[in-house]
């Protein structure tokens, strides 16, 4: 796709390839652990495993699997210029970098899709159903788009990391596009999914403290939304002929887009066990019988919709989803809704906090 002519650098054989790989396992260990938390909160404490948590395990499974490729790109030039790397480094690195992007796409993609099964999990509407099941097929069919344009960037494939091979390659100012275009729909979807929240909890019966905390945490989107910005600022570097070297920085933009969305996704789930490690969770449940176990907060046994009243607010015509969910948030029914369940002799709890 590229013609292998460079001219020797100024500032010589420099290696940024350390930094890279620092910067990259430090935000994979913060992604990994906050998915561990996830379902160990989801699994043993409000024992609520849902569709969201295991594509949320998906996207690190990917991520995983990006760290990996970046790795191997590292080795084979990344943070050096492509001058000093020999002919099959560079073929390496090419193929490599192609693979990332194609998994960028779908851990970004992942990522998102869990965050909307999540305020489904919450919110359950009509009109929330159909808005992020339309959310969900826009984040697909843009990632479907932009990974098929990745895989027919050259006729054949090869051709785009083997200079020695004929074929029809898109034009350094498309590939540059299809990144440009992914990156902006991502910021789009990003800066959604922040907002969507505070609009969802405005008429839920909730605690002002409460309310505000968790549109702070499930609004962190915004952050990955600047990555991603800076991230698209930066697409003209997957054209520069001095690809090793200028694709640096945006790879370190690309890494905490996708990792610290991943801990921004599961940061509002893992809520329960801060309260359950500040001692709150057990304060804030009033049971008659006085003892307190896991098992009672959130029976393992009990079939949802055993446990998952209807919470309406009639006359804002919202509605609270899953209830085991919603109670470990911090929500809670309204006053006139009487709890047809196992747990109906014991009145439901609060872990938000008070109005």
């Amino acid at each position: 796709m590229k013609q292998e002519t460079f001219t020797r650098p100024p500032d010589g054989d420099v290696d940024k390839g350390w930094a890279i790989l620092a910067i990259c396992w430090a935000f994979i260990a913060c992604a990994f652990i906050s998915t561990m938390l996830r379902v160990w909160v989801r699994s043993r404490i409000t024992h609520n495993l849902g569709g969201d948590d295991y594509v949320a395990v998906a996207a690190m499974m990917t991520s995983l699997f990006g760290a990996g490729l970046i790795t191997a790109e590292v080795l084979n030039g990344l943070g050096r210029h492509e001058y000093y790397l020999t002919s099959a480094q560079r073929r390496l690195f090419q193929v490599l970098g192609w693979a990332d992007w194609i998994q960028t796409f779908i851990t970004l993609a992942l990522m998102k899709i869990s965050i909307c099964l999540f305020l489904l999990r919450i919110v359950d509407t009509k009109q929330v159903v159909r808005g992020m099941h339309v959310v969900i097929s826009c984040i697909t069919l843009f990632t479907a788009v932009s990974i098929f344009l990745f895989l027919g960037v050259c006729r054949p494939l090869r051709a785009y990391w083997d200079v020695g091979v004929n074929g029809a390659c898109l034009s350094n100012h498309q590939v540059e596009s299809v990144v440009l275009a992914q990156g902006i729909l991502s910021i789009i979807s990003d800066l959604i999914l922040a907002a969507l929240p505070a609009i969802f909890l405005r008429n839920l019966q909730i605690g002002l403290r409460t309310k505000v905390g968790l549109c702070l945490l499930m609004g962190l989107g915004v952050f990955t939304a600047v990555c991603c910005t800076v991230r698209t600022a930066l697409s003209g570097s997957v054209t520069n002929p001095d690809l090793t070297w200028a694709a640096t920085t945006g790879v370190g933009w690309r890494l905490p887009e996708v990792n610290i969305g991943i801990v921004c996704a599961n940061a509002p789930v893992i809520r329960p066990l801060y309260l359950f490690f500040r001692g709150r969770l057990a304060s804030q449940i009033r049971f008659n019988t006085g003892g307190v176990s896991k098992q009672s907060m959130w029976p393992s046994n009990t079939p949802r919709a055993a446990v998952s009243p209807g919470w309406r607010d009639e006359s804002k015509e919202t509605s609270v989803g899953d209830t085991s969910v919603s109670l470990e948030m911090g929500l809670h029914p309204h006053d006139d809704v009487q709890p047809q369940s196992p747990l109906k002799e014991k009145p439901y709890f609060i872990m938000g906090g008070g109005r």
